[in-house]
């Protein structure tokens, strides 16, 4: 049985204004990065007008994420987020194809893909507003989402020494044991996800991870380095997942209601 604090943290619908604050400060760290981000929307140098692209998609960033804020423009953002989000997981498809073996792009892709899911499920529930949502739906939504916190789990426990490296020293405990255990959380919320148990609780332990990612790993590092935007980047872009994965559980606590 669900705890009363969980059903009124659903009925408060904070994913899509976590995900519309966070993709504006997302955004603006792009424009003044003046460029796509590395390693979250890895733009091939081949691509035509690559410059100007980077400042239409910082642009369109900030705005979409400002129009999930208001309620007569949210749905026109989210399909804009979804069309952004899905361009950025076809870069990492391209650095797929240059290389296959390696894990990078997967993880790559399952996290725009991921921000791209919430957005589609914002549209949905603005679409059929009133109406709960369907069960294919919210099954489809919750076995992607699923697929890819595990994706996002593998790439912790497979590249455990990367990710123990972005663990803070002062953190108590030992940075291989931190790593190890955030890949299994991941990968837990997953099975949570497609097995429909617990689901949206596990949603909501994810986003807060995704917040501990931001407050612990990333926020450091951009106080003590403000000129290094590419820190703030990753301090917005935890943001994003953990509204993403928010805006997910507030799609499938809508038809729990």
């Amino acid at each position: 049985m669900r705890l009363a604090w969980l059903r009124r943290l659903d009925d408060l619908d904070l994913g899509h204004r976590i995900l519309g604050v966070s993709t504006i400060a997302f955004g603006i760290a792009c424009f003044l990065q003046r460029d796509f981000t590395v390693f979250w929307n890895p733009a091939p140098d081949w691509l035509p007008a690559r410059s100007t692209l980077a400042f239409v998609s910082a642009g369109l960033l900030v705005l979409s994420g400002g129009g999930l804020l208001v309620r007569r423009a949210r749905r026109a953002a989210a399909l804009v987020q979804v069309g952004l989000f899905v361009a950025y997981a076809a870069f990492w498809l391209v650095q797929w194809l240059g290389a296959p073996g390696k894990l990078g792009p997967w993880l790559g892709m399952a996290e725009q893909l991921g921000i791209a899911l919430a957005a589609a499920t914002l549209v949905a529930r603005l679409r059929d507003e009133g109406v709960p949502p369907g069960r294919l739906g919210t099954t489809l939504v919750r076995i992607a989402y699923g697929v890819f916190s595990i994706v996002f789990g593998l790439s912790h426990v497979v590249s455990l020494k990367g990710t123990a490296g972005m663990v803070p020293a002062w953190i108590p405990g030992d940075a291989t044991f931190w790593a190890a255990a955030t890949g299994i959380a991941h990968m837990a919320v997953g099975f949570a996800l497609i097995a429909d148990r617990l689901a949206v609780p596990a949603s909501r332990m994810a986003g807060l991870m995704y917040l501990g990612f931001a407050a612990l790993v990333w926020a450091p590092g951009a106080a003590t380095h403000p000129d290094q935007w590419l820190r703030w980047a990753g301090l917005a872009i935890s943001l994003v997942l953990m509204g993403a994965v928010w805006q997910v559980g507030d799609y499938l606590a809508a038809r729990r209601r």
